[in-house]
């Protein structure tokens, strides 16, 4: 059972993890930059819940694509280059501060 410290101490946590989540301040899931987050802060949470929430929103599409690419595999002349990923990557970071 938790004492009154650690009880104050969770709601701490979880409270400023909220706030980080809802003003946009964290890194994205599994990011470099997630990872060298310390596990005390508050942002490596905030990231985790994000990620969480999209993956509520939107598993069974995420799955759905996931299936339809395995069963009909794209040619590998046709698949994305790893700067095309690194283009769209900026482009989310860029909209994600400019709506925060």
């Amino acid at each position: 059972m938790l004492g009154t410290i650690q009880r104050l101490i969770l709601r701490t946590y979880w409270a400023a993890a909220k706030r980080s989540y809802q003003n946009g301040q964290y890194a994205d899931y599994g990011s470099p930059d997630w990872c060298a987050l310390p596990l005390e802060d508050p942002r490596k949470m905030a990231g985790m819940v994000a990620f969480a929430e999209l993956w509520r929103r939107y598993g069974d599409e995420i799955a759905e694509d996931l299936n339809r690419q395995l069963a009909h595999p794209e040619p590998l002349w046709q698949r994305a280059t790893p700067e095309a990923f690194a283009k769209v990557a900026r482009q989310f970071q860029q909209q994600r501060r400019e709506a925060a």
